[in-house]
C-alpha cells in the first residue's frame, strides 16, 4: 500500500512548473519592444511640439500685424501707399488642421511613450495598447489631410502676385485681387520694396518659419506610420504571447 502511495505521488507532476517557465517567455518575447515604441513616440512628441510651436507664433505674429500695424508703407517709384496687412481673401483653414495635427500628435507621443513603459513591465494585454493603436489611425489620417492640403493651397497661390497700380488704389481697403496663404501673401508682399527695413526682415522670419511648419508635417507623417506600425506589433506580440502562456496553463491542468 505505501509503495503504490508513493508510485503515484512520484508520478504527478509539479503544478506550478508550467506558469512558472511560461511567464519568461512571454516577457522575453515583448521586452524588445520597448525601445521602439518608445523612441517613435517620443520623437512624435518632440516634432509636433516643435511644429506646434512653429505654428503658434506665426498665429501670433499675424494677429499682432492686424491689430497693431495695420498696413506697410510701400515705397514705389514715383508713389508711396499703404497696404493693408492682410489680402481681401485669405485661407487659414490650412493652419487650423496642422495646428490640430500638431497638438494631437503631442499627446498622441506622450501616452505611447506611458505605453511603451508599461509594456517593458508586462506580460499580459495591456487595455493602453489597443486604444493607442486606435489613436494612432485619426492621428494619421489628421497629419496626412493637414500634409496634402497645405501643400495643394500653397502650390495654387504660389505664383500670385501684388499688382501695385492695384494697391495703390485702394488705399485702406484690402488687396482684393486673388485668394492667398499666409506663405504665399507675405512672400508677395516681400516682392515688394517696404519703406522699413525691419518689417521686411520679421516678415522674411515669419516666411521661413511658415515654410520650416509645412515641411515639417513630412516627417512628422512618417514617425506617425511608424508608430503606428510598431503598436500594431507590440499588441499583436503581446496577444500571441499571452495566448500561448495560456495554452500551456490548460495542457499542465491537463
Amino acid at each position: 500500500m505505501g509503495a503504490e502511495q508513493y508510485s503515484q505521488h512520484a508520478a504527478t507532476p509539479p503544478t506550478t512548473a508550467g506558469p512558472a517557465a511560461a511567464r519568461p517567455t512571454s516577457k522575453i518575447a515583448t521586452s524588445w519592444l520597448f525601445w521602439p515604441l518608445l523612441v517613435s513616440n517620443l520623437l512624435l512628441s518632440l516634432l509636433c511640439i516643435a511644429n506646434l510651436g512653429l505654428i503658434s507664433s506665426t498665429i501670433a505674429w499675424q494677429f499682432d500685424q492686424k491689430h497693431n500695424v495695420r498696413s506697410y508703407t510701400i515705397h514705389w517709384p514715383q508713389t508711396t501707399f499703404d497696404l493693408n496687412v492682410e489680402p481681401a481673401r485669405l485661407w487659414v483653414e490650412q493652419v487650423h488642421i496642422s495646428l490640430a495635427a500638431a497638438a494631437y500628435g503631442v499627446l498622441l507621443g506622450l501616452f505611447g511613450t506611458y505605453v511603451a513603459w508599461r509594456i517593458r513591465r508586462s506580460t499580459r494585454p495591456l487595455k493602453s495598447t489597443p486604444t493607442l493603436l486606435l489613436l494612432n489611425l485619426p492621428a494619421t489620417i489628421l497629419t496626412l489631410s493637414a500634409l496634402v492640403y497645405v501643400f495643394v493651397i500653397t502650390y495654387r497661390t504660389t505664383k500670385q502676385a501684388i499688382r501695385v497700380p492695384v494697391a495703390a488704389n485702394i488705399q485702406g481697403s484690402n488687396y482684393g485681387e486673388f485668394t492667398w496663404t499666409p506663405e504665399t501673401w507675405l512672400t508677395a508682399v516681400l516682392d515688394l520694396p517696404l519703406a522699413d527695413l525691419q518689417i521686411h526682415d520679421e516678415i522674411k522670419s515669419m516666411v521661413a518659419a511658415m515654410v520650416a511648419w509645412r515641411w515639417m508635417l513630412v516627417p512628422i507623417f512618417i514617425v506617425e506610420i511608424i508608430a503606428c506600425g510598431v503598436t500594431m506589433v507590440a499588441w499583436w506580440k503581446l496577444r500571441k504571447g499571452v495566448a500561448a502562456r495560456e495554452d500551456a496553463d490548460t495542457m499542465v491542468q491537463k
